[in-house]
């Protein structure tokens, strides 16, 4: 077994760890550890591969990191795993004339992921503009060349991420009554994800209907602050409708958000206030989940 190969079946061991419920997440030190093996290994040959599996590693690191609570070294290691996947990317581009190729495709949508985790762990130290920086960084990186499925579900989650920033951007200016806020920035942002998402929606996973719900849910927000109320009432009878479909565990979380969201625009368009409980209660009745 070459060294290479064993680093790969070390990060494969743990990352199967981490992900599984039924089994005891990996501590950050043995993340820790991994990323000292990857670094020693690029130190004596530096590939693509392995700078690929340091930027992974890394990126595990992050998580691990923010699960105990570490933001700052989470913070810390999240910075090198973007930074070494933004090196990757690079280098795949660079080696690969096909913007398309999976090799390319791949390397962009972990960046994407890296950078759209790094921004939310960086909100949760207090820096709200710093969020919006990288994921504003992000969403331009993501759209500079011709994206695949993979990068398309990455950018689907750094717009409606960047949207959520956005509103709390707005939320904050309008309750200091600093500078003119303007609350179609962040509808634009949810519209994009919607649009995103609507374009990978797959009735067979879950997954991506949830994906989609959410963001449903993130821009009928957005259109609870806009002079909108009628494409409110078709976007919620859409997300309703979605959030129905969904199977019981699911949609769990989505359920009370959607019921919250109704409640907001019955506030801002009480003219609309019976067309919005009405859409509500018939995408409802309707729904079927189609999973057991």
């Amino acid at each position: 077994m070459t060294r290479q190969q064993r680093l790969e079946r070390e990060y494969e061991q743990l990352r199967q760890a981490q992900i599984d419920p039924a089994r005891q997440s990996p501590a950050p030190h043995q993340w820790e550890a991994l990323v000292d093996e990857y670094r020693r290994a690029s130190r004596d040959h530096a590939d693509l591969e392995t700078a690929r599996g340091l930027a992974r590693a890394l990126w595990r690191w992050s998580m691990a990191l923010q699960l105990t609570g570490n933001t700052a070294d989470a913070v810390d290691a999240g910075r090198q795993a973007a930074s070494e996947f933004d090196s990757v990317f690079r280098k795949t581009l660079g080696r690969d004339a096909d913007e398309s190729s999976p090799a390319v495709e791949e390397a962009l949508a972990e960046l994407l992921v890296a950078r759209t985790d790094l921004a939310e762990i960086i909100f949760k130290t207090g820096d709200p503009d710093e969020r919006i920086r990288i994921l504003e960084d992000a969403r331009e990186t993501g759209h500079s060349i011709e994206a695949g499925p993979r990068t398309w579900r990455a950018l689907g989650t750094v717009h409606h991420n960047l949207s959520t920033a956005e509103m709390g951007r707005f939320i904050d200016a309008v309750r200091r009554r600093r500078g003119s806020a303007d609350p179609m920035v962040p509808t634009l942002s949810a519209s994009r994800a919607v649009e995103i998402r609507q374009g990978l929606l797959n009735p067979y996973d879950p997954l991506t209907m949830w994906e989609l719900a959410n963001s449903y849910i993130q821009y009928l927000r957005c259109l609870s602050m806009v002079e909108d109320p009628d494409r409110a009432v078709r976007v919620l009878d859409l997300a309703a409708t979605l959030v129905a479909m969904l199977p019981a565990q699911t949609g769990a979380d989505l359920r009370p958000q959607l019921a919250q969201s109704v409640h907001m625009l019955c506030t801002a368009y009480p003219g609309h206030a019976r067309e919005f409980t009405q859409a509500h209660e018939a995408a409802g009745s309707r729904g079927r989940p189609p999973f057991t």
